[in-house]
C-alpha cells in the first residue's frame, strides 16, 4: 500500500534533538530552540541530519562514535589531572589545551572544562612556584645557620618537579652536611668511649666547621686546646719551638682562643729567628742583629746566646775571598738550588780603593759593579766597546766598537754613572800613569730626595734627578780631563744575539743592519744601537767561520733625555752603555775570566733583576720584571704598613715586628726569582754550550733581602 502524501511529509520531517521539534527539510536550524539542525559525520565529515543515527555517506554509527570521542577526551582530562595532581603542571596544561581545542559542538563540555582547568592549575602552578622559592630561600638561610636537618626536610617538601638546580644543590648539600655531621658525632663518641684522643681534633674540626654551635663539641674541644696551649707553654719554655707550634697548629681555628693566638706568634717567630740564625748564608751584621733579636726575645736560652757569640765572632772573620760579602756561616750545600756554587759578590779587588772610597763600597755591597763597568768603558777597557751614544743616523760604522786612530791618547781618569730610581752610584777609576793599574779615586752614593718610582715623584721626576746631578756635580770637583759614561736600565734595552754565516769582513755591518731591522721590534730610526762581534778569531781566518753578535738597543728618545738631564747638570757625557754590558765589563775585569768557562751574575735592583752571562769571549744578558719593589709591597701588604715604612723593614729585617711574616712574604718571590734564573740559564746553554757557567754572584741592592742567598743555595 502507497504512503499517504502526509505521511511522506511527516517522514521528511527533521526532528530536533534538543526540544524534539519537527522541522521543515530545508531549514538549518531549529524553529524552536535554534540550534542546529545539521551536524558532521565524526568520522567522514559529511553533513547529516542532526536525528540521523548512521551516516548517509559513510555508515557510520554516529551516536556510537561520538560517545567513543567523548570517552576518548574524558580519559586524556583525567590523566592530565592526574599529572597536575604529581605537580607536573607543564605536561597537564599541555594534554588540557589539545581537548581545549575541541571544535565539535556536540563535545562542547568537555572542552570548555578543559579550558577551566587549564586556568585552575596555571594559578596552581604560580602559587607552587611561589612556595618553592620561599622554601628555598628559607633553606639557605638554615644551611648558613648550619641546621642541615632543618633545611633538608623542608627542601624535601618541594615536589620533584617543581625542584630548581639550585633547590636540588642544596638538598644534597644539607643531606651531605647532615650525614657527615651524624657520622662525625658517631666517631667522636666512639673515640671518647676508647681513649684515642689523638684523634679527636681533626674529627672535632670537621664537625664544627659543619656545626660551630655543636655545644658538646665545644666543650670537649675546650678541654683538648686548654691541653695543647698548657704542652705548647711548656714546650715553648724548654725553647723547643718547633714542637710548640706543631701543637699549636693543631687548635681548630674555630675554637682557637686569644692565648692561643699569642702564644702561636711568639713561637713561630721565635723559631724563625732560630732557623735564620741557624741557617743563614753568611756571617755577617745581619745575622748578629738577628741573633741579637732572638737572644732578646729568649734571654733564658743558652743556645741563643751561643749562636749569638759565635756570629759576633765568625763575622770578624775575613771571607774566603776578599770580593765576597762575609764569610759563610751554614754550610754550604754539595749541589745548590741551580746547581751552581752561589756567592755574593760585593766589591771590586783589582782596582784599590781607600779612605771615603772603601768605605762607601763596604757600605753598599754589590751596588757599585755596574758603575765600576762604566768607568771601565770610560777609560777604553770595556770588554765589549761599544756604547749607546745617539750618532748620525744609518752610519754603519757609527755601530762598530770606537777606533783610536792616530794615536789617540787613552783617558787617565773617569767617571761611572750609575743612575737608578733610587740613587746615583757613582765611581772613579783612575789608571796609573806608571804602570797602567786602577785605582778607585772616589765613590758615592747619592739617594735620591724621593724615590722616582714612588707614584708621588712622577710629577717632579725630573727636578728630583736634577737635584742628586747637582750634588754629585759639587762633590765631583774638576772634571777637565775626565770622562764620563753612564747607563742605561736594563729594562729599557734589547739585546739579540744570533750567528751570521761565514763572510768578508766588509760585509759584516751590513749584515748585522740586516738583521737588526728584523729582529727588533721597533724601526733602526728610532733606536740607538749598537753590537759587537764574539769571537776570539780575528784577521783571514775569521771570514772563514760563523761569527757571533750581540746587539743592544734602546729607544734613541730614552738615550737623548738622559743626557739631556745629565747636561743641565753642567756635566759632558762621553759614552752610554746598557746595565747589562758594562756589568759584562766589569766580571771580565774583576774575575779575570779565561777559559771556555762562564760566570754569571744577577743584579737585583729596586725595578728588575739582570741575568748577564759573561765569559773571555761573549756575553749574554736578559732583564727579569723582578725587583725590591716586589719585596717592599710584599712586605707593606704582611706588616700593613706603607711603603716607605716597609722600605725601611726591608733594610734592616732584625728590627721587623714580626719577623716571621718578613719571611714568609718573602719565600714565594724567591721561588719565583729561582724558577726566573733557572730558565735564564737554560736558554744561555742552549746559545752557548761550550761555554758552561762555573759560577754564579749575586749583587745589586735589592739582592740584600734576607734570606735570599740562603734559598738560591739550599732552595729553602
Amino acid at each position: 500500500m502507497e504512503a499517504t502524501p502526509l505521511a511522506a511529509s511527516a517522514a521528511a520531517l527533521i526532528t530536533c534533538r534538543h526540544c524534539q521539534r519537527p522541522n521543515p527539510p530545508a531549514r538549518r536550524f531549529c524553529g524552536g530552540c535554534g540550534q542546529s539542525l545539521w551536524e558532521r559525520c565524526p568520522q567522514c565529515d559529511a553533513e547529516c541530519q542532526s536525528d540521523e543515527q548512521f551516516c548517509g555517506s559513510c555508515g557510520t554509527d554516529i551516536r556510537a562514535q561520538l560517545g567513543q570521542r567523548s570517552s576518548e577526551h574524558q580519559a586524556a582530562l583525567d590523566e592530565a589531572l592526574a599529572l597536575a595532581g604529581q605537580h607536573e603542571y607543564d605536561a597537564a596544561v599541555t594534554r588540557l589545551q589539545s581537548i581545549a581545542a575541541i571544535g565539535d559542538p556536540r563535545l562542547a563540555p568537555i572542552a570548555q572544562r578543559a579550558r577551566e582547568e587549564i586556568e585552575r592549575l596555571k594559578r596552581a602552578e604560580r602559587e607552587q612556584s611561589a612556595i618553592a622559592a620561599q622554601a628555598l630561600s628559607r633553606a639557605d638561610e638554615l644551611i648558613a645557620a648550619q641546621a642541615y636537618d632543618q633545611a633538608q626536610t623542608l627542601l624535601e617538601q618541594i615536589p620533584p618537579p617543581l625542584r630548581s638546580k639550585e633547590a636540588q644543590r642544596l638538598l644534597d648539600r644539607a643531606a651531605a652536611c647532615q650525614s657527615e655531621a651524624i657520622s662525625l658525632s658517631s666517631e667522636i663518641r666512639a673515640a671518647v668511649e676508647s681513649k684515642r684522643y689523638g684523634e679527636l681534633l681533626p674529627k672535632l674540626d670537621k664537625l664544627l666547621a659543619l656545626k660551630p654551635n655543636h655545644a658538646q663539641a665545644r666543650q670537649l674541644a675546650g678541654q683538648l686546646v686548654g691541653s695543647l696551649i698548657k704542652s705548647a707553654a711548656a714546650r715553648l719554655s724548654q725553647h723547643r719551638y718547633q714542637e710548640a707550634l706543631d701543637q699549636l697548629d693543631r687548635i681548630p681555628a674555630v675554637v682557637s682562643t686569644p692565648e692561643a693566638g699569642q702564644l702561636s706568634a711568639q713561637a713561630r717567630e721565635l723559631n724563625c729567628l732560630l732557623l735564620e740564625t741557624q741557617n743563614a748564608a753568611l756571617a755577617d751584621e745581619q745575622l748578629v742583629s738577628i741573633a741579637s733579636r732572638l737572644v732578646a726575645l729568649a734571654p733564658e736560652s743558652a743556645a741563643a746566646a751561643r749562636l749569638r757569640a759565635q756570629a759576633v765572632e765568625r763575622a770578624k772573620a775575613l771571607p774566603a775571598e776578599l770580593r765576597l760579602r762575609a764569610p759563610n756561616w751554614a754550610p754550604v750545600p754539595e749541589r745548590t738550588l741551580l746547581g751552581l756554587p752561589v756567592d755574593w759578590l760585593a766589591h771590586p779587588t783589582r782596582a784599590a780603593a781607600s779612605g771615603d772610597a772603601a768605605k762607601s763600597l763596604r757600605e753598599h755591597p754589590g751596588q757599585f759593579f755596574v758603575a765600576f763597568g762604566l768607568a771601565l768603558q770610560a777609560l777604553d777597557l770595556a770588554a765589549v766597546g761599544v756604547d749607546l751614544m745617539p750618532r748620525e743616523k744609518g752610519s754603519l760604522l757609527s755601530k762598530l766598537p770606537a777606533l783610536n786612530l792616530g794615536g789617540k791618547r787613552a783617558p787617565e781618569a773617569a767617571w761611572g754613572l750609575d743612575l737608578s730610581d733610587t740613587a746615583l752610584k757613582a765611581l772613579k777609576l783612575v789608571r796609573e800613569a806608571k804602570d797602567g793599574s786602577l785605582k778607585i779615586e772616589a765613590a758615592e752614593f747619592l739617594l735620591h730626595s724621593q724615590p722616582l718610582q714612588h707614584p708621588a715623584a712622577e710629577a717632579n721626576r725630573c727636578a728630583i734627578v736634577a737635584q742628586t746631578l747637582a750634588e754629585f756635580a759639587g762633590r765631583a770637583g774638576d772634571l777637565k780631563g775626565v770622562k764620563l759614561c753612564t747607563n742605561i736600565a736594563g729594562g729599557r734595552v734589547l739585546g739579540r744575539f744570533f750567528e751570521l754565516p761565514p763572510m768578508p769582513a766588509r760585509k759584516v755591518a751590513e749584515s748585522v743592519q740586516y738583521e737588526a731591522r728584523h729582529q727588533l721590534p721597533v724601526a733602526l730610526d728610532e733606536l740607538s744601537w749598537s753590537y759587537a762581534i764574539q769571537d776570539d778569531v780575528a784577521g783571514k781566518a775569521a771570514d772563514e767561520q760563523p761569527r757571533r753578535i750581540v746587539v743592544q738597543a734602546t729607544r734613541d728618545a730614552h738615550v737623548r733625555d738622559r743626557l739631556a738631564s745629565f747636561k743641565a747638570a753642567g756635566l759632558a757625557i762621553d759614552a752610554v752603555q746598557s746595565d747589562c754590558l758594562a756589568l759584562h765589563s766589569a766580571l771580565v775585569h774583576e774575575l779575570e775570566l779565561s777559559g771556555e768557562g762562564a760566570v754569571a751574575a744577577i743584579d737585583v735592583g729596586v725595578a728588575g733583576t739582570n741575568v748577564v752571562v759573561s765569559s773571555p769571549s761573549c756575553a749574554w744578558f736578559r732583564t727579569l720584571a723582578h725587583g725590591g719593589d716586589h719585596y717592599s709591597r710584599e712586605l707593606a701588604k704582611a706588616l700593613g704598613c706603607t711603603a716607605e715604612e716597609a722600605e725601611l723593614q726591608k733594610r734592616q729585617p732584625a728590627r721587623v715586628c714580626g719577623y716571621h711574616l718578613l719571611c714568609e712574604a718573602w719565600q714565594p718571590l724567591f721561588v719565583q726569582l729561582g724558577s726566573e734564573i733557572e730558565r735564564s740559564l737554560a736558554t744561555y746553554r742552549k746559545l752557548y754550550p761550550e761555554h758552561p757557567v762555573r759560577q754564579l754572584y749575586g749583587l745589586g741592592g735589592a739582592f740584600r733581602a734576607q734570606g735570599l742567598l740562603r734559598y738560591l743555595r739550599s732552595g729553602k
